[in-house]
């Protein structure tokens, strides 16, 4: 009986459908795109579905506090061209490294106390333009390309016979796992998602809750921002600007609500597989970016349905 309880929860949770369904899309691309099959386009999918995954593990803690931050992409893309500047300038790769974390802090600092005065997709949207109004300044309307070979081999380099994205992706799945898990921070998180007012009489620091969740949302986007610039070995103003998009529909597509207080690090593995994936395969059969923008906007469109409809239907059953 027991064990029956803890499948018919393991099958209530959007988690579980995210898992079948990234099983399903395996089976189909296999069969779609003989290619997808190879071993160089397998290495290919987990390393794109990592700099994707920092990214979508820091947004999702902002949207388990019911907020949002658009300004992920243009965040990420801002502080790789600062990081490029500081290492053509001569500064050391680990003080580049720094910077470009502090200056998420400083970005996510800010979101957090934007949203506190404004709905978080507003000031966050806001946030989003300054962002990529910065990149061009810092920038210049140029390119910086050939950066030290040490900082690229952060992002295309091996350890062992592993991808150093992907060691990298897994340090940052399991330190942000650990903390909305596995701590007490982490339960208020969740208790203000799911519900601010009762969060507030339970005298749970919500103004700091939002804060230090924006600050790790912006930290993750500056981290990637980095690994994207290393993994180019160049640097632009536009180089971010994809990703904003990608990086709310992996978490969407993982099971994590937008409404709050449901969902985790877990789903978004798996909603950054997916998504990647079915960049990889419209890729593999030479379809257009432009389409791909589309399928990715009705992929959130239709979670987000099915989002609200789980909500309402737990309502009612509630009711």
């Amino acid at each position: 009986m027991k064990a029956k309880k803890i499948f018919e929860e393991i099958k209530s949770s959007k988690v579980f459908y995210s898992l079948v369904g990234l099983i399903v899309l395996i089976i189909l691309s296999a069969i779609i795109a003989p290619n997808f099959r190879t071993i160089d386009n397998l290495i290919t999918i987990f390393r794109q579905a990592s700099v994707l995954l920092v990214l979508s593990a820091g947004l999702t803690a902002v949207l388990l506090t019911g907020g949002m931050d658009l300004s992920v992409g243009a965040t990420a893309g801002f502080i790789g061209c600062i990081c490029a500047r500081l290492l053509k300038a001569g500064v050391s790769i680990p003080v580049a490294f720094l910077i470009g974390i502090l200056i998420g802090m400083v970005v996510g600092c800010i979101n957090g106390l934007l949203a506190g005065i404004l709905p978080s997709f507003i000031a966050t949207y806001g946030t989003n333009w300054v962002m990529s109004g910065l990149a061009v300044i810092v920038m210049q309307g140029a390119v910086i390309y050939d950066l030290p070979k040490g900082f690229t081999q952060i992002s295309v380099g091996y350890t062992g016979p592993i991808p150093n994205l992907i060691i990298i992706a897994t340090i940052v799945v399991i330190i942000i796992y650990v903390l909305l898990q596995r701590t007490t921070y982490g339960r208020q998180v969740y208790s203000y998602g799911s519900n601010p007012v009762a969060a507030k009489y339970a005298a749970i620091p919500v103004k700091k809750i939002m804060i230090s969740a924006f600050m790790m949302c912006s930290m993750c986007a500056g981290v990637a921002g980095m690994l994207i610039t290393a993994r180019l070995n160049a640097a632009d103003a536009a180089m971010g600007d994809s990703y904003g998009l990608q990086t709310v529909a992996a978490v969407v597509i993982g099971g994590t609500s937008m409404l709050g207080g449901e969902g985790g690090v877990i789903g978004t593995v798996i909603g950054s597989l997916i998504l990647t994936i079915i960049v990889n395969v419209m890729n593999l059969k030479g379809i257009s970016s432009f389409a791909q923008g589309l399928v990715v906007g009705i992929v959130i469109i239709a979670m987000v349905l099915f989002d609200t409809y789980t909500k309402r239907r737990q309502e009612r059953n509630a009711a």
